[in-house]
């Protein structure tokens, strides 16, 4: 396939989400949104600010393993099936999620509460639905095969 009819465009989607919360940080300082956040809230992000992690870690791990780019738009050369891609076909774009909302409770971040649904629109439709559509592209029925069998997210 060549690069032209290649269907991934952004450059760096792990970025999405830290730029949610910078946004989310900015429109906070102009424009503060008073909420009284429970102090469990820091404690419950704090644990899903970490532990998405491992996650991600994982994920990387088991796709260095099979010898394909952890780069979403490297060149890839196998359908991963293994680890936790066993249970998400997207594993990284989960932990990102876990990791976002964690960081809206541990740092009380209320306007990058209310960026939750456009962050997940980007990542789902900006960049799952290309990578997914490139996938198709490049291993046909497999791929396919493989989304029938594991759910996209969890």
């Amino acid at each position: 396939m060549d690069s032209t009819s290649d269907p991934r465009k952004f450059p760096f989607p792990p970025g999405i989400p830290p730029a949610g919360w910078l946004l989310g940080w900015g429109l906070g300082a102009l424009w503060p949104i008073h909420l009284a956040w429970p102090v469990w809230t820091r404690w419950i992000g704090g644990f899903l600010f970490v532990a998405p992690w491992c996650l991600a870690i994982w994920a990387a791990v088991t796709f260095r393993r099979h010898k394909t780019p952890v780069n979403p738009l490297g060149q890839v050369t196998t359908i991963v099936t293994e680890g936790p891609f066993r249970y998400t076909r997207n594993p990284m774009y989960v932990s990102l999620m876990i990791w976002y909302v964690g960081g809206i409770l541990l740092f009380h971040l209320a306007w990058s509460a209310i960026l939750l649904v456009p962050v997940y629109l980007a990542l789902r439709y900006g960049v799952i639905a290309r990578e997914e559509r490139h996938l198709r592209n490049v291993f046909g029925e497999p791929y396919v095969e493989y989304c029938r069998r594991v759910r996209r997210w969890l």
